[in-house]
């Protein structure tokens, strides 16, 4: 009998799957259906032989699975992504028992986990990042929870997207006059309702919403004989009279004709997009648009008529009625923008900003273009100054002596001996940790110099010069340099590091 995991199903439904598992088991021939029948068997549990069949799909499927997947990593290199590697390591953790799987899962989910975090800071130090953007970068950091220095990061963006996200929700329901806008905000104070008293503040713009909602319009039930079926065609009760008017076969007395329904032209969804439109913005303020608007055209049909006027009050004071109308003009254009923009809900506000702050970029990139080039050849590189951070160029010539002294006690080697996957990258960890502990002691180092010049003024004993030598070659070593660094090489650098670092 099943186990209590299968209480909920029935000996002959166990039995069931059981024997289309099994016929699969006879047939298939590749590894990913090799794992997916093992799921299957996986669920059956202790059902007869389930158990071994599992064993047997998964042993099945080790050989080809680790072989494709660590081929398929290889070639990709740099441009796995950190889903890929997820999925790799997923795969590996269920041939955990073939070779080396274990230790290639553990180094597809460090890396996997290090592409993530890299992704999760870019969005997180963009100083330009929306808040639903901030949104994504925290939930990326949780999803790797425990790696690095996660855990900090996550309370301290946690908090500012809150905080960032509440204002927001507050600003837009203290200035909401629609039905959307309060909506929105209830919406986004729904996201973060751990947060202060965020639950609360959703309750109100609920309710908020719910008195200023749009009364729909109730529709009147039309009798059955005389409704027709919804998106179908139009059926019509046609007596012999009129069948014998139609140029169809005359239908007999009492019979059903189908006639087709006459369907309007217009797309669902932008005649949607436009009753919402209409349905949030604030008709008094288009009212008040409308007038000032009118008021423009006023003034420019009288500038243009009154100095035609042929009086001697109109001639004599031309100039100063020009003046008059041009001020306003101004003053009902700047009326008509005020009127306009708060007729618009919030987030309609929002994205005509976006889209006039992409105009003005897109107008405004052939100027800056010119300009840069005309600074270029005065010999003013802004691009480099740029890149510098608006440092200027001879911190990095005139002053490594005072922030070396500054910054001494502050180096620290951020690498970890378990994140390294070959004899290169471990013989660099070895290098960096004994330079750091160098300077600590007292050692100062020139950012010009090369490896082989500091090799060449640090008093160096046999086995350190081994270290430079080693180092040298694993600096930019490709898949040839790593099988030229055995791990012997590395346990004796490794020895030397502790025995200099004593």
């Amino acid at each position: 009998m099943a186990n209590e995991k299968n209480v909920r199903l029935t000996e002959s439904e166990l039995n069931a799957r059981y024997t289309a598992a099994a016929y699969k088991f006879a047939t298939v021939s590749n590894w990913r259906d090799y794992l997916a029948l093992a799921e299957e068997f996986r669920a059956l549990d202790t059902y007869k032989d389930s158990a071994q069949k599992y064993s047997q799909c998964v042993k099945a499927a080790s050989a080809p699975a680790y072989r494709d997947i660590t081929d398929e990593i290889r070639t990709k290199g740099r441009e796995t992504t950190a889903e890929e590697y997820r999925e790799a390591a997923r795969i590996m953790q269920i041939i955990q028992d073939y070779q080396d799987a274990r230790e290639v899962m553990r180094v597809y989910t460090v890396r996997a986990n290090a592409l993530t975090y890299d992704a999760a800071m870019a969005i997180l130090s963009n100083s330009e990042a929306t808040t639903e953007e901030l949104g994504e970068g925290v939930a990326l950091l949780k999803t790797i929870k425990g790696f690095k220095n996660t855990r900090e990061l996550i309370e301290r963006f946690e908090k500012y997207y809150f905080d960032r996200m509440y204002n927001e929700a507050l600003r837009l329901m203290e200035h909401g006059h629609v039905f959307s806008e309060f909506e929105e905000a209830a919406e986004m104070f729904e996201k973060i309702s751990e947060y202060s008293d965020a639950a609360q503040q959703a309750v109100a713009c609920r309710k908020m919403a719910n008195k200023v909602r749009p009364k729909e319009k109730k529709k009147k039930e039309k009798p059955a004989e005389a409704a027709a079926p919804k998106g179908g065609d139009e059926v019509v009760r046609v007596t012999r009279k009129d069948a014998k008017a139609s140029k169809d076969t005359p239908a007999s007395e009492g019979e059903e004709v189908v006639k087709p329904r006459k369907r309007k032209m217009i797309d669902d969804e932008t005649h949607n997009s436009l009753v919402e439109v209409w349905r949030n913005i604030d008709k008094r303020r288009m009212v008040e648009f409308i007038i000032w608007m009118l008021l423009l055209l006023g003034d420019l049909y009288a500038s243009i008529v009154v100095p035609n006027i042929q009086a001697d009050f109109f001639i004599a004071h031309a100039n100063t009625i020009r003046a008059i109308t041009v001020l306003l003009a101004i003053f009902f254009i700047v009326m008509g923008c005020r009127a306009f923009l708060r007729m618009l809900t919030a987030s309609m506000r929002k994205k005509l900003g976006q889209a006039a702050v992409k105009f003005a970029k897109k107008l405004a990139a052939p100027l800056i273009k010119a300009v840069n080039k005309l600074l270029l050849s005065i010999g003013i590189d802004l691009s480099r100054r740029n890149r510098l951070g608006g440092r200027d160029e001879k911190t990095f010539v005139f002053d490594d002596t005072e922030k070396v002294k500054k910054t001494k006690k502050k180096l620290k080697n951020d690498l970890k001996w378990v994140d390294q996957t070959d004899n290169a990258a471990r013989v660099r960890f070895i290098f960096i940790d004994y330079m750091i502990r160098r300077i600590k002691k007292g050692y100062f180092m020139k950012r010009c110099m090369t490896p082989a010049e500091i090799g060449s003024e640090i008093a160096l004993e046999d086995d350190e010069k081994a270290l430079f030598a080693v180092y040298d070659k694993a600096r930019y070593a490709g898949q040839r340099g790593v099988e030229e660094i055995t791990d012997a090489m590395v346990g004796e650098l490794q020895m030397v590091n502790r025995k200099r670092n004593q």
